[in-house]
């Protein structure tokens, strides 16, 4: 028994070993190009194994993709949250800090979520799915303008702080003509300028309402 036990503890290992090496492999792959553009035999060989072996754990390229993206956006969203709770009078600058770094280790997973945001999925039927990890990431961004005392339409606010730190990302993640840490202390300070912006908004909203 003890035995069979064992075989069975090895061939659990060895399944979440090759799932994750295909997670790992399909993610590079659908952060460099759109899904439509992406085949399952790509996949297989980033990942060196057979295209059949795929289907082994995954049913389908939108099985995948919606596995991949779920579990990425998850894991952010739950690390955002441990880190926003224990923010005090710094929540927005916790907030800032915390997306463009996690983004900025996390290339694969920007991608891809560049590459839905910019050209979008609309025939993966995992998409109301996907569309709910992004309304809770903007739970956890409005309940940042409300913990920091922002008054107005603070669910606008979300939508604006994740537009532009989205577009600092897409500007500035891989310029061209910069070192990497160039790059990186210039992305973290237009993240001040945005959180300068914010804090103005919140002490003089009169002054930037239209």
């Amino acid at each position: 028994m003890q035995k069979k036990n064992t075989l069975i503890k090895l061939k659990e290992k060895e399944r979440e070993f090759r799932q994750s090496l295909i997670i790992e492999a399909a993610r590079e792959v659908f952060g460099k190009k759109t899904y439509d553009r992406v085949s399952m035999a790509e996949i297989a060989s980033s990942a060196g194994i057979a295209k059949s072996s795929i289907y082994t754990y995954f049913k389908s390229q939108e099985e995948l993709y919606a596995r991949i993206a779920c579990q990425d956006a998850g894991q952010f969203i739950s690390r955002l949250s441990k880190i926003l709770d224990q923010a005090d009078d710094d929540i927005i600058r916790s907030g800032i800090d915390f997306f463009l770094d996690y983004y900025i280790k996390h290339q694969a997973q920007w991608r891809m979520i560049t590459h839905f945001a910019l050209h979008g999925n609309k025939d993966i039927a995992s998409l109301d799915q996907l569309n709910q990890i992004g309304r809770k990431l903007m739970d956890l961004f409005e309940s940042l303008f409300t913990r920091a005392g922002c008054p107005g339409d603070n669910r606008l606010m979300a939508h604006t702080l994740f537009a532009c730190l989205s577009g600092v990302l897409i500007a500035f993640r891989n310029y061209p003509g910069r070192s990497e840490q160039e790059r990186i202390i210039h992305m973290k300070r237009i993240g001040r300028q945005i959180e300068s912006f914010i804090r103005s908004f919140i002490h003089n909203p009169s002054i930037h309402t239209p």
